[in-house]
């Protein structure tokens, strides 16, 4: 991926996303991977919440 692709929000948290969680979202505290999305964060709309 170029720098240039990360340039939206979105993509960029997306990019984070995988970085962090190659096999998919879990815990860090217990390493579950049954996660609930818990909506968007409020002064950042691509963010994530889990």
């Amino acid at each position: 991926m170029k720098f240039h692709d990360l340039l939206d929000n979105a993509k960029c948290y997306e990019q984070l996303r995988q970085l962090r969680w190659p096999s998919g979202v879990c815990c860090p505290r217990c390493g579950s991977q049954s996660i609930i999305r818990r909506g968007k964060h409020n002064a950042q709309p691509d963010k994530q919440r889990y």
